[in-house]
């Protein structure tokens, strides 16, 4: 379980790229295999075979307390009603989880506010997976599908 010490850790946001020779059908991001995570089926099934996945494991305090995976530039679905273009400059959050036993300790946040640091002449977007009141208390604008079926759409404020 994360310390206190852990809570309070500078997040080191470190970058897993599959390399150019690795086998496509066969490689999996190399997460801390300890860290346990609500939805594992997220982390835990080979990548697709075409492109470049990019994860980012998130560690504070030496342990891994939360994985995202990104999606450079990423799709806006031109569906969704009064999405501003976000232009060449957009950068998608695909996924974000927290490490269960990092919960409730705002590293979701903090890991957040670090992409946004670190992409700082990007626009950050995700569509939510049951998380809205996460991404509204972020700041982040919502904007819904007309069918009201899809998952809300949540982008980062401009710089």
């Amino acid at each position: 379980m994360p310390t206190r010490s852990a809570e309070s850790s500078e997040l080191a946001l470190v970058d897993l790229h599959r390399p150019a020779t690795a086998n496509k059908y066969a490689w999996r991001p190399p997460f801390d295999v300890e860290a346990a995570y609500e939805h594992e089926q997220w982390w835990d099934t080979v990548p697709y075979p075409l492109g470049d996945p990019w994860y980012i494991q998130v560690v504070a305090g030496g342990m891994e307390v939360a994985r995202v995976e990104m999606d450079n530039p990423g799709d806006v679905n031109p569906e969704y009603t009064d999405v501003p273009d976000l232009g060449p400059e957009r950068l998608e959050i695909q996924f974000i989880e927290v490490a269960n036993t990092a919960h409730r300790r705002g590293i979701g946040s903090r890991v957040v506010r670090a992409l946004q640091e670190r992409h700082a002449d990007r626009r950050l977007f995700a569509y939510s997976e049951e998380a809205d009141r996460f991404w509204t208390s972020l700041g982040w604008e919502r904007f819904d599908h007309p069918n009201g079926l899809n998952r809300p759409l949540f982008i980062s404020p401009p710089r």
